[in-house]
């Protein structure tokens, strides 16, 4: 990893408009795997008549998860990191309550990224989704 867990911890909690935007915070980082906390608010319900996340909250978190992932690889500063494609498979509505995500690195080439995340609620007893991201990573070339 290019830092510790405060510099990805600063990235992601205050320098992403769209984390600060739906409240998405680091819980826990390391090489190849994230996981991020996305705390209820009303303002993210997508269904007023069953109060469940939006879909769009959902595979919003699960790509900053896999982008997340995806930073653990970079190696300096001027690295850059974009999405290219998502899949979100939705398991069960994510009712009013805290969401959790976790990311992990499928697999790490010269320029391709892939990894496969997961959503459920805080308790973890329920999976709401899971998905697999696909991005395309510059790295800084040494020599």
């Amino acid at each position: 990893m290019l830092a510790d867990e405060s510099f990805y911890r600063n990235i992601i909690d205050n320098m992403i408009p769209m984390h600060k935007l739906l409240g998405i915070r680091l819980v826990t980082i390391q090489y190849g795997y994230v996981k991020l906390h996305v705390p209820f608010k009303p303002e993210l319900v997508g269904d007023p008549r069953r109060q469940v996340l939006h879909g769009g909250v959902i595979s919003t978190a699960m790509d900053s998860a896999g982008g997340a992932v995806g930073m653990t690889t970079l190696v300096s500063g001027e690295d850059k990191i974009q999405t290219i494609d998502i899949r979100v498979d939705y398991m069960q509505p994510a009712k009013s309550n805290d969401l959790i995500v976790e990311g992990n690195m499928a697999r790490s080439g010269n320029r391709i990224l892939v990894t496969s995340m997961v959503a459920y609620d805080k308790d973890g007893e329920s999976r709401i989704a899971e998905g697999k991201g696909v991005y395309n990573v510059k790295r800084k070339q040494e020599g």
